[in-house]
């Protein structure tokens, strides 16, 4: 994988699990989220967009593997 990669599959990640997060919370209120669907769609899309970029495509795995390369930059 390579820099890029990484990095869009942490922020798709994150923002997807945010995205959840937040359309359960406006469900148990009976409110609409509408950005919380729009970040979900953002999410899913970064997410696609790397599994379509990527040679063999996204698995599982690349995902813990991203967050510690990442973080790895991060702190060196």
């Amino acid at each position: 994988m390579n820099i890029g990669a990484d990095i869009l599959i942490v922020i798709g990640t994150v923002v997807t699990g945010f995205a959840l997060s937040s359309i359960v919370a406006g469900w148990a209120t009976r409110t609409w989220p509408v950005m919380a669907l729009v970040s979900l769609l953002i999410g899913l899309g970064l997410l696609v967009f790397v599994h379509l970029q990527l040679p063999d495509g996204l698995s599982p795995m690349d995902i813990p593997e991203a967050f510690i390369l990442v973080a790895a930059r991060i702190l060196n």
